[in-house]
């Protein structure tokens, strides 16, 4: 867990929609719990205070395999088995979220870091799962631009073989914050369109950016990826499709617009054009989020069609700038029944007493739950946890969107019951 935090305003936390009254007061008596660090000892001249990954209570995932959906050199995957691992047992528990993640208004409080309790609605799942350990990768007022860029891919590296359970609850602040406004949906999307792949894909699945032999004029970018300002620079991989109809995911790194002198590529499949990628965000809306982060990743998917061999070239533009891609991957395996197999635990948003928030909060949850199902039916081991219906306003709330212990232990309920 990460022992350092940017110095935050209460008032970053807060959206012009939804006042924290309750929260506001919280924070300020927990300041010597806390103990935030100055800026300085962790914000990056890119990505600000999104630069969390600076200590990683993890390993930065390995550079991998070099061909998507094959497997890696001397690490062959286990046989599938005919049914689901039995019992609810996992070697490793990583839970990402945010406020509600760390447990904020869960009682007792005496947590450190960013974490304000371990009775929150992680630490309530996690003890129900013996021979864990579990860890909370969460900030107060992280969005999903946040989390997938500064939390998931700097700290897991879902790998076969290994009973790795994540479990992801974004999109409070991502809805506060931005709420319906043109390119909000989008934007959330695309940061989970890379979050949920990343941790539901081993690594004999993923093509990581950082293992292609590349030509000079690509240089490592991040933790994974490889980066490029020549016009026409192209760079190639081979993916091999096992199961006819599966998606391929391309993740790449973005930038509000004036951060970075950003290109634009293009993705090519079996020498067909099939999309072009904009390091400049194009949503509609900038990242900008609450925690000062202005550039994260995302993901599009592309149909594979037929089963066996494909090759994939990405291309800079002819007018140069800055594109960076990360990574790609598609399951290759049925991995709600493959022993020791990575799985991801996803949250509906829960509601909350403000009227507005949740009336956006449906449409964010109805394109979250299509994009889980999707990657279900893609072989991945992808779980929904119905918490968008768990609460009652009336009783579980300490605040607009933050549960009381009730609450917390209604959530943590909603994942045992999906789990």
């Amino acid at each position: 867990m990460l022992k350092r935090v940017c110095a935050l305003r209460h008032s970053e936390l807060l959206s012009q929609d939804c006042q924290y009254a309750g929260e506001r007061s919280l924070w300020w008596r927990r300041t010597q719990v806390f103990a935030f660090a100055t800026v300085a000892s962790l914000c990056i001249a890119i990505a600000g205070c999104a630069a969390a990954n600076s200590s990683p209570a993890f390993q930065a995932p390995s550079t991998g395999s070099t061909t998507a959906g094959s497997t890696q050199s001397g690490s062959a995957p286990p046989a599938p088995t005919s049914a689901a691992p039995a019992g609810p047992k996992y070697a490793q528990v990583t839970n990402f979220g945010a406020s509600i993640t760390c447990g904020f208004y869960a009682t007792p409080d005496g947590a450190t870091g960013y974490i304000y309790s371990n009775s929150g609605y992680g630490g309530r799942f996690d003890a129900t799962l013996t021979g864990t350990t579990a860890q909370n990768l969460c900030r107060p007022g992280d969005m999903a631009a946040d989390t997938v860029k500064a939390w998931v891919m700097p700290n897991a590296a879902p790998a076969l073989g290994q009973k790795q359970l994540y479990t992801v609850m974004v999109g409070t602040n991502d809805i506060t914050a931005c709420g319906g406004q043109t390119g909000c949906l989008p934007n959330y999307m695309n940061a989970m369109t890379a979050m949920l792949p990343w941790l539901a894909l081993p690594a004999s699945d993923k093509v990581l950016g950082s293992s292609l032999n590349v030509s000079p004029a690509w240089a490592t970018d991040l933790n994974v990826g490889v980066a490029t300002s020549t016009a026409g620079a192209s760079l190639s991989f081979p993916v091999q499709q096992t199961v006819a109809g599966r998606t391929l995911y391309i993740a790449y790194r973005v930038f509000d617009a004036g951060k970075m002198n950003g290109g634009t590529a293009t993705v090519q499949l079996d020498g067909n054009t099939v999309a072009t990628l904009s390091a400049i965000a194009n949503g509609g809306r900038a990242i900008g989020t609450l925690n000062g982060a202005t550039d994260t990743i995302w993901a599009v998917g592309i149909p594979l069609g037929a089963a066996g061999a494909h090759t994939v070239t990405i291309t800079n533009g002819s007018s140069g700038g800055f594109f960076s891609f990360q990574w790609a991957g598609v399951s290759s395996g049925q991995y709600d029944s493959t022993a020791g197999a990575p799985r991801v635990m996803v949250a509906l948003l829960p509601q909350s007493t403000a009227s507005y928030f949740n009336t956006v909060e449906v449409t964010h949850n109805n394109a979250l739950n299509q994009l889980a199902l999707a990657l279900a039916a893609d072989g991945m081991w992808v779980t929904v946890v119905h918490c968008e219906s768990v609460l009652n306003i009336s009783t579980d709330m300490a605040d607009t969107v933050h549960p009381n212990d009730a609450g917390h232990a209604k959530l943590a309920s909603a994942f045992e019951s999906a789990l």
